[in-house]
């Protein structure tokens, strides 16, 4: 390992804990159910469609503790909501984040009690066009970090969370809905295990062999190698799951540790390129001088 200045990192490690990339799980799975379940309620198949924006709701939920939560004081998550800054992936996220859980909760709260079921649809079209956004947009704020594992595959990241996203929602409609029910849901989960092994490639081309070595490292290692196994069990499942309740249970719940352990697995490689100052020399020696602004005057810090 390359020392940096003092034996201190060049640029500045992320400081969350595992809310966060919890909540960059739960936010992506959300907001594929939530798009997924308007797809299915125009096409009158109720079943699919309450079961996705349950998950949904659900998921945002847990989102929304995971992120209040890290911030150690619920009161920051307010004073972000203060200023908008439409250049700011952070604040644009943030705004994306409270639109879509507000028009997910007020969904789900019409179709369980079945009030106001009309004005509730509205509100679910709504979470449905947020959806897609919601899937991805994690990506797109820790891609304009300095840290070199995500910038530097700031192409392919938004992808790879846009895939795994599909394969989190497809299996979660998979494990919890009727089988009779779920077919929308089954094939969203093979689309999205394929997209996401292709992306995953995609990543490490983008990154390059050394940028790669971020991912070949303690938890960063074994966390890919699991979501990479799971991911391919997953959709292996989901393609013979189509007449049997056990195994589409089963591929369900594989391609959602699938898509936690990918997760999980792009915060500890972060970390590992952060950490080490080598990851960022090489980086900067990699860096085109064609007037472009240097990989290092970029921000040292990432924050959500």
């Amino acid at each position: 390992m390359v020392e940096g200045y003092y034996g201190r990192p060049i640029v500045k490690p992320p400081e969350w804990t595992d809310l966060i990339p919890t909540y960059f799980f739960t936010g992506g799975l959300a907001g594929t159910a939530a798009s997924v379940a308007f797809i299915e309620r125009v096409a009158k198949n109720d079943d699919l469609a309450r079961v996705m924006l349950l998950g949904a709701a659900g998921s945002s939920a847990v989102s929304a503790y995971c992120l209040i939560a890290d911030l150690k004081r619920p009161e920051r998550f307010l004073n972000m909501l203060r200023v908008a800054k439409i250049t700011s992936p952070m604040s644009v996220g943030v705004y994306i984040f409270s639109a879509f859980g507000g028009a997910t909760f007020i969904a789900t709260a019409c179709e369980l009690t079945g009030v106001l079921r009309p004005i509730g649809r509205i509100f679910e079209a709504i979470a449905a066009l947020l959806g897609p956004a919601m899937s991805v947009y994690t990506a797109v704020l820790i891609s304009d970090t300095a840290i070199p594992a995500w910038h530097y595959a700031r192409t392919s990241l938004p992808r790879l969370f846009a895939a795994t996203s599909a394969l989190s929602a497809g299996g979660f409609g998979m494990l919890a809905a009727p089988a009779a029910s779920a077919g929308t849901a089954r094939r969203l989960a093979m689309m999205g295990g394929i997209g996401a092994l292709l992306a995953l490639e995609r990543v490490h081309l983008e990154l390059g062999p050394r940028q790669q070595q971020a991912y070949e490292r303690g938890q960063a290692h074994t966390l890919s190698k699991a979501a990479r196994a799971l991911t391919i069990a997953g959709t292996a499942g989901a393609v013979f799951a189509k007449r049997n309740t056990a195994v589409a249970k089963i591929a369900g719940a594989l391609l959602m540790a699938g898509g936690l352990a990918e997760r999980f697995a792009i915060y500890r490689a972060g970390c590992n390129s952060a950490k080490d100052p080598g990851f960022v020399i090489d980086a900067q020696r990699e860096t085109p001088s064609n007037g472009q602004s240097s990989f290092i005057a970029r921000r040292t810090s990432a924050s959500v």
